[in-house]
């Protein structure tokens, strides 16, 4: 007997002493369900891809994985821009996210329109291999009607029913090359939204939209608008604005997330449910600072993923390819309402690479400075990082004109429409109407005839009417000169400095 009695009194130490599963949070007041999230990282996996801002990834994933230990009846979800944005993750087509994303445990998340950069069909194939589902509601194929991703994904933690679906902005169809997006349509959220509250909200405690639509005033699809059309969504997680929203925002009955971007923030939302109601729900981000204090330690293995895809690129990224004496600086707003050094240089290299009389660069297109001292192949790459081919093209000088009108429509909207210009020079009257806007337009020093045709440097994205340029689609192709990224690269290599800088746009206010 003393010899049962001991063991299982040691049987009883061990169940005690072994880690015990949380338990969900149940109090008087409901169960609380927590969701964490994130979007717009953009691929800053490591702490110094932001200039320090970023947490890296493996400090990301430790906290998300301290908050499911904290509260198991936790969802994690993305809302999009996360397969592309830095030279490690374009040169690997998204591919190296993959295993980060399965790491990190994440439930669900809906594609931003970077993201579709690498097409619908590759996309699908990354989506395979990851542990949780790409949802997207309002991308059809044309031909057949399908949506090539699940709409939405059901979920029950400790009898609470969740439903969350996802949205990405119909100006994926502007911002990416034509050719990825011509066999898709992107329907409106508000409809699509509709339809997911339609069919899930009868049977659901808590209805989530994971979007990528942003609250940007100068984008028409926004997911404020979602939430005033569209009653019975309590809480939208969003990306695409890149907006820090501290506490969330509410638009009626509906919380509006947001951790602006590049894993500056992590977002947490907590929602107390009792009787299959809502009866609370907060919003707050966690800085560095917090999510240090929460998880202290970076997450080994997600650690050693990144060491391992980061060594696999590192020869060709940090092959150098010249000097420079000068900063080119990359301010976002600054490059889309006017003129600025970084966008004469690249469409300077544009014309010069071409041997074109005039190149237009849409601003959306640049990314990141050019650095001063050793400029490397990765350097060229966060500039352009779209994969666009530069081309030169024929075209007449009411095209140009009529290129260089869309271009300034929306001024002084920052948008990425917004043309930087070599081997031309013009005024823009802002207190014009869109289409008069622009005047006393010169090529090279000379009148512009709106009858004389003229060779353009641009990318196949403009070529093809991307960001609205319908009036390049049909002009005759008289060459192309490779990726865009290359081409800086040649022009860096060739020890070009900047030629002129501040009477090719001027504007009078």
């Amino acid at each position: 007997m003393n010899v049962r009695h001991c063991v299982l009194m040691l049987v009883i130490g061990i169940i005690i002493w072994l880690p015990q599963p949380s338990e969900a949070i149940q109090t008087s007041e409901g169960v609380r369900i927590t969701i964490v999230h994130t979007n717009d990282t953009h691929t800053r996996i490591k702490p110094e891809d932001n200039s320090g801002k970023s947490m890296g990834w493996a400090t990301l994933a430790a906290a998300i994985k301290k908050e499911r230990e904290l509260n198991p009846d936790t969802l994690v979800l993305d809302a999009g821009d996360t397969f592309h944005g830095l030279p490690l993750a374009t040169l690997s087509n998204g591919e190296i996210m993959v295993p980060l994303l399965n790491l990190t445990g994440y439930d669900a998340m809906c594609l931003g329109n970077q993201d579709f950069n690498y097409g619908v069909p590759h996309l699908l194939e990354l989506s395979k291999r990851l542990n949780f589902p790409i949802l997207v509601a309002n991308v059809a194929y044309k031909d057949s009607g399908q949506l090539p991703f699940a709409p939405y994904k059901e979920f029950n933690l400790s009898g609470v029913k969740i439903a969350v679906f996802g949205l990405v902005t119909p100006e994926t169809k502007l911002k990416i090359s034509p050719l990825l997006t011509k066999n898709l349509s992107f329907l409106d959220p508000v409809q699509q939204a509709q339809l997911m509250v339609d069919k899930l909200r009868s049977h659901n405690d808590l209805v989530i939209a994971v979007t990528h639509l942003g609250i940007d005033p100068a984008s028409a699809d926004k997911s404020t608008l979602v939430a005033q059309k569209v009653k019975g969504i309590d809480i939208i997680i969003d990306g695409h604005s890149h907006t820090i929203l501290p506490q969330g925002i509410k638009e009626g009955d509906t919380l509006i997330c947001q951790t602006g971007c590049y894993d500056s923030y992590l977002g947490e939302v907590n929602v107390t449910i009792k009787n299959h109601r809502v009866v609370d729900k907060s919003a707050k981000l966690l800085g560095l600072k917090e999510v240090n204090q929460l998880a202290p330690i970076p997450d080994l293995e997600v650690l050693r993923e990144i060491e391992r895809s980061t060594k696999s690129a590192q020869p060709m990224l940090e092959k150098v390819i010249g000097q420079s004496s000068r900063k080119f600086q990359y301010n976002r707003e600054q490059i889309r309402t006017g003129e600025t050094e970084l966008g004469d240089y690249a469409a300077d290299a544009y014309r010069g690479i071409c041997g074109a009389d005039i190149a237009i660069v849409n601003a959306g297109t640049f990314r990141a400075d050019i650095p001063q001292g050793t400029i490397t192949r990765g350097d060229t790459i966060k500039v352009f990082p779209f994969g666009n081919i530069v081309q030169k093209i024929q075209v007449t000088g009411a095209q140009v004109k009529e290129a260089l009108e869309h271009g300034v429509s929306r001024y002084p909207a920052d948008v990425g429409i917004f043309p930087q210009v070599s081997g031309i020079s013009f005024t823009l009257d802002s207190s014009a109407q869109a289409g008069k806007r622009v005047v006393s337009v010169e090529v090279n020093g000379k009148p512009l005839d709106l009858t004389q045709k003229y060779s353009l440097a641009v990318t196949n994205f403009m070529h093809m009417g991307g960001d609205g340029y319908s009036m390049l689609v049909n002009a005759p192709l008289l060459g192309e000169y490779g990726l865009a990224d290359d081409v800086l690269a040649a022009w860096i290599s060739r020890g070009e400095n900047l030629r002129s800088f501040g009477q090719r746009i001027r504007i009078d206010k």
